[in-house]
């Protein structure tokens, strides 16, 4: 494997034997990394958008559950 800087960003030279899923799955990883960290949420944030997307969440698949 070889990694180089270009004036562009980072380049990632492998084998194409590589399981090409796994490297997207280390990709998404490192992107979700960079994107939390210039996150400017607050804990209280984070709180009500979890709770909306719960209520979202059942909204959509309540009919599953209850008859």
């Amino acid at each position: 494997m070889v990694v180089e800087r270009t004036d562009q960003g980072i380049l990632i030279k492998t084998d194409a034997a590589v399981n090409v899923k796994m490297v997207q799955q280390i990709i998404d990883y490192c992107t979700a990394l960079e994107i939390n960290a210039r996150a400017q949420g607050t804990q209280d944030d984070a709180e009500e958008l979890a709770r909306e997307v719960n209520i979202n969440w059942w909204s959509e698949n309540k009919h599953r559950f209850v008859k």
